[in-house]
């Protein structure tokens, strides 16, 4: 007979309320974790009709996390401790509602204030109701100072503003608008199952509105966000949650039957998938995390497709490597994830200045590794989810310089901009994210 469940196992799996759980993931994120780490587990306990709602107000909270804990630091005559890190997300969230959302008092400063309750920290009411309560007699005053600053205008740290404003002059204020926007949902659609008009067609005869993406041959946006297991096909492999701009990826490389591909950095494995729908290829797909490829199997199988799937470092091939070239490669490099700032929001909270040039150090690594496993003849398709130059158009240089066989092909499309070596995307209204590509071919 097993033992009964301690009163702290049971906590870990009793019902949570979605303000509670929202407080509980911010908290996390603020200790360093990812929400992809925390959320899910959270998310998992509290009730699928809040769900939304709880993932409203965590990504809400982490886009503008900078204006609001200036708020924060204005309203509370003393900060809270480290101990109460869920008290301080809390108070974050309770004006993430007022000041973002827009909601009345009365409709949000007493059940979030009820949560420090359900946090075992009923002392912590009176102090978080005053601040909330404060926010609303004083709003006026309160907001148009953070205007002047960037960092709490746009909610972005200082050093990542500098950055974007030096790479692109002209670009960098829409950037960081769109970074705090909701993105949109975006489809690829299997071509082994059906065409692109067809699955459009189906969405319609549903009652769902949809138009073809402009620039991915295979891609679709929704109108509005939606639980996409309820969309037609799903369960039978017919269509995958991928954005646009990545969707350019398989275009780019141009899979042929028989070819032997290797998928570098592949989880979750979109890109693998799309590389199998559009030819009949013989693709390895490889990650150095184990746990990530579950999600790599998962969407094989949904999706009908094989491909031969490895936990091993890119940058190590003596140990995993038969010897074997390839006849194309796509390196999707670790990175920033700059690009994807508003389907991330965290970023803004967790990376760091000098997170950059570890990250160049990385990509430089894997890229002249994944050279020497590459065919003469055989193309090498770079790519990030980064807008910044060091990991993008300067890395290309850089490796070019470094080698004397690379090929660089232009990429004259009408989407991105040109760069000195290679062609980026910015985060566009209800468009693509920002992703960066560059295409090399290895002389002979």
């Amino acid at each position: 007979m097993s033992a009964p469940l301690s009163p702290w196992h049971k906590s870990l799996n009793s019902p949570l309320s979605a303000r509670r759980a929202a407080a509980m993931a911010l908290a996390g994120v603020l200790n360093g974790q990812s929400l992809n780490q925390c959320l899910p587990p959270l998310e998992a306990r509290v009730d699928s009709a809040d769900r939304g709602f709880l993932r409203d107000l965590v990504l809400g909270s982490c886009r503008h996390y900078q204006r609001l804990h200036a708020l924060a630091k204005i309203l509370q005559s003393r900060p809270f401790g480290e101990e109460d890190q869920d008290l301080s997300a809390l108070l974050i969230i309770g004006l993430y509602q007022l000041a973002i959302q827009g909601k009345a008092p009365h409709a949000a400063v007493h059940a979030t204030v009820e949560v420090c309750e359900e946090l075992g920290k009923g002392y912590a009411k009176s102090v978080l109701n005053a601040c909330l309560r404060r926010y609303g007699r004083e709003y006026e005053s309160l907001l148009p100072p953070l205007d002047e600053n960037p960092v709490t205008a746009t909610s972005h740290p200082k050093w990542l503003v500098k950055m974007l404003s030096k790479a692109w002059p002209d670009d960098w204020q829409a950037i960081l608008q769109q970074n705090n926007e909701r993105p949109p949902l975006c489809l690829r659609v299997n071509r082994r199952h059906g065409s692109r008009d067809d699955y459009l067609a189906r969405l319609t005869s549903a009652g769902i509105d949809a138009r073809a993406a402009e620039f991915s041959a295979d891609g679709i946006y929704l109108a509005e966000s939606c639980d996409i297991t309820q969309l037609p096909g799903f369960a039978e492999g017919d269509f995958s949650v991928q954005d646009e701009a990545a969707q350019l990826a398989a275009q780019l490389l141009a899979p042929q039957a028989n070819e032997r591909i290797l998928d570098a950095c592949a989880a979750p494995g979109g890109k693998t998938c799309h590389l199998l729908e559009r030819a009949d290829a013989r693709v390895l797909a490889v990650d150095i995390e184990e746990s990530r490829l579950g999600r790599v199997h998962e969407n094989l199988a949904r999706l009908q497709l094989q491909a031969d799937v490895l936990c091993a470092d890119i940058g190590a091939p003596d140990d995993w490597w038969d010897g074997e070239q390839f006849d194309a490669i796509l390196l999707d490099a670790p990175c920033s994830a700059t690009g994807v700032i508003r389907r991330h929001p965290d970023i803004k909270l967790l990376r760091r200045r000098e997170d950059i040039e570890q990250l160049a150090e990385v990509q430089a690594r894997l890229l002249d590794t994944a050279w020497n496993l590459l065919k003469p003849g055989g193309r090498l398709l770079y790519a990030t989810c980064s807008v910044l130059p060091r990991e993008n158009s300067e890395q290309i240089q850089n490796f070019i310089n470094r080698h004397t066989n690379v090929g660089l092909t232009e990429l004259d499309f009408p989407w991105g901009k040109a760069c000195n070596a290679g062609r980026q995307l910015l985060p566009q209204p209800d468009g693509h994210d920002g992703f960066f590509y560059a295409l090399l071919r290895k002389g002979t």
